[in-house]
C-alpha cells in the first residue's frame, strides 16, 4: 500500500461515520484555540512591555553609582569615580560614549514661576550620542556657562510666586512657561521670590537658622527643551563646568556662617556622583554589564529587570499554556476513544486487509493516518478560530478600551514610572512560530491518541474477526 493510496483510504474511512469524526475534530479544534489563545495572551503582555522598552532610551544607558572593592575579581586593579575611570569606560568596547554625572537640588525662577528642583551637570555630547530630540531650541554645547536645557515635564514642577498657583499637567505638553530665553534664576536661598501660598508639592524643604546663608543669584539663559516624556524630561542639565561654580558659591556661602553642608563634605572634587555610559547595540550590553562586575563597578542596568521580566512572562506563558492543554488532553481522549469504536465496527474490514495481504505495519500506518488526520484537520481548524478570537481581542480593546490610559498603558506608565510612547497594545499575540506549532501539535496528538488503537488493529487474528463479525 502507497502512500498515496494510505492517504486516500484514510480520508474516506474517516468521513464514513461523520458524526463522529465531525464531534473528535470539534475537541481538538476546540483544544487547539484555547492553547494557542491562552499563549497568544501571555505573548501579547509580553509583546507591549517589549516594544515600550525598546522605545526608551534608558535600555541603551547604564548608570554607575560607585566602585566596590569587594565586587571586584582577583587582579582587577582599584579604581575611583573620577577620570581614569571615565577613560576606562569609554574603553570598553562596545560603550558610545561616558559621561560623569554630577546633581544638585536649588530653586530656579523663569519668568513669574518657581520651582525647587533639581538640576544636573553633565558632558552635552551624551544628549548627541544618545540621538536626543528638542521640542525646542538646542543642545548644549561643550564649554557653555550657565546655560541650561530643560526636560519637557519640568515645568509641571513650577508654580506662580505671585499667586501660588501650580501649573498643572497638560497631555499635549502646552504650558504657560517658556524654557527658551535669556533670563533664568538659580539660588539657593529659600526666601527669594518665595510663593505666596505655601503647602509645596515638589522640592526639599531646607532647615530655617538665625543665620542663614547669603546664597549667590546666578543669571543664566535656557537653550533647549527635552521633546517626549521620557527619562530625562524631568530634570535640567547644564554643564558639569556650570554645576561646579554653583556648588562652590553654595559651600562659600555657607562656610561663612559657620554652616557645613553634608552635601558639600562628603564629596571628594575629583570623583563624581555617578557616571552614564551609553551603548548603542544594546546586543552588547550583556557583555558590558559582565566587565564591570569584574571591575567592581556598582551600577544599574534596566536589562536585568528585563531578563526578569521574560521569566516571569515565560512563566505565565507556560502557566495559560497549560490551562488550554486540558482542553486539548480531553479531545484526544476523544480522539482514542473515536478509533477504537472504529476498530469494533470494522473488525471484519481488518479481517479482509489481512487476508488479502496487507501487512501488519500498512494497518498500523492507516489507522495512525486517521487518527493524525483527526489532529491536523481539528489543528488547522483551531488555529484559524484563534487568529479570528486574537482579531476580535485586539479590535474591540482598540475600539472602546483603548481611549485615554488603557491597562496596558497604565502598567507601561508605573513600571517605566515614565509615560512612554506606545503605538500599538496587544491584548493578544500570535506570531507565524504559534500557528506552527498549534498545528504540528494538534497532529502530534492525534497521533499519539490513535496509537494504542492502532496497535488494537494490528493485534487482530484475521479468521477471528472474519467469522466474529
Amino acid at each position: 500500500m502507497n502512500k498515496i493510496q494510505l492517504l486516500k483510504m484514510a480520508f474516506t474511512n474517516l468521513f464514513r461515520r461523520k458524526a463522529r469524526s465531525i464531534l473528535a475534530i470539534l475537541g481538538v479544534l476546540i483544544g487547539t484555540a484555547s492553547i494557542i489563545t491562552m499563549v497568544s495572551i501571555g505573548l501579547g503582555i509580553s509583546k507591549n512591555f517589549t516594544d515600550t522598552m525598546k522605545k526608551n532610551e534608558s535600555l541603551h544607558v547604564i548608570q554607575i553609582f560607585g566602585i566596590s572593592k569587594r565586587n571586584q575579581a582577583p587582579g582587577s586593579q582599584t579604581m575611583k569615580m573620577d577620570d581614569k575611570a571615565i577613560k576606562y569606560l569609554k574603553n570598553i568596547k562596545g560603550v558610545t560614549f561616558a559621561t560623569p554625572v554630577k546633581t544638585l537640588n536649588t530653586r530656579v525662577i523663569v519668568g513669574d514661576y518657581v520651582a525647587d528642583m533639581n538640576i544636573t551637570g553633565i558632558d552635552p555630547e551624551f544628549f548627541d550620542k544618545a540621538h536626543i530630540e528638542f521640542q525646542s531650541g538646542h543642545n548644549l554645547k561643550t564649554g557653555d556657562k550657565f546655560k541650561f536645557i530643560f526636560g519637557s515635564m519640568t515645568a509641571f514642577n513650577f508654580q506662580n510666586y505671585k499667586t501660588g498657583r501650580y501649573i498643572d499637567y497638560s497631555p499635549d505638553g502646552k504650558t504657560p512657561i517658556n524654557f527658551v530665553v535669556p533670563k533664568i534664576e538659580l539660588t539657593n536661598d529659600p526666601e527669594y521670590k518665595k510663593a505666596k501660598v505655601t503647602g509645596r508639592r515638589y522640592g526639599i524643604t531646607r532647615e530655617q537658622s538665625e543665620n542663614p546663608p547669603k546664597y549667590e543669584v546666578f543669571r543664566a539663559g535656557g537653550v533647549g527643551v527635552i521633546r517626549g516624556e521620557g527619562e530625562y524630561s524631568f530634570s535640567a542639565y547644564t554643564t558639569l563646568e556650570t554645576l561646579n561654580l554653583i556648588e562652590k558659591s553654595n559651600k562659600r556661602a555657607e562656610n561663612a556662617v559657620g554652616q557645613k553642608n553634608s552635601r558639600y563634605e562628603s564629596r571628594n572634587n575629583d570623583q563624581y556622583q555617578s557616571i552614564m555610559i551609553y551603548i548603542e547595540d544594546i546586543n552588547l550590553i550583556s557583555d558590558i554589564t559582565k566587565k564591570l562586575r569584574e571591575e567592581g563597578f556598582e551600577f544599574y542596568s534596566i536589562m536585568d529587570e528585563i531578563k526578569e521580566a521574560q521569566k516571569t512572562y515565560a512563566m505565565i506563558q507556560g502557566a495559560l499554556g497549560g490551562i488550554g492543554a486540558i482542553s486539548l488532553l480531553v479531545a484526544a481522549i476523544g480522539i482514542t476513544n473515536t478509533m477504537i469504536m472504529s476498530i469494533y465496527e470494522r473488525t471484519r474490514e481488518i479481517g479482509v486487509m489481512k487476508v488479502i495481504g496487507a501487512s501488519l505495519y500498512d494497518i498500523k500506518r492507516l489507522f495512525l493516518c486517521e487518527a493524525a488526520s483527526i489532529g491536523l484537520i481539528g489543528g488547522i481548524l483551531g488555529t484559524v478560530l484563534s487568529l479570528i478570537i486574537s482579531y476580535v481581542l485586539n479590535f474591540l480593546y482598540s475600539k472602546f478600551g483603548g481611549g485615554g490610559i488603557g491597562m496596558m498603558d497604565m502598567y507601561s506608565y508605573g513600571y517605566m514610572g515614565m509615560g512612554t510612547e506606545q503605538s500599538s497594545v496587544y491584548i493578544s499575540y500570535i506570531p507565524p512560530w504559534l500557528v506552527m506549532f498549534g498545528i504540528l501539535f494538534s497532529t502530534f496528538i492525534g497521533i499519539v491518541s490513535g496509537y494504542i488503537p492502532a496497535k488494537k488493529a494490528m493485534s487482530l487474528s484475521a479468521l477471528e474477526s472474519l467469522r466474529n463479525e
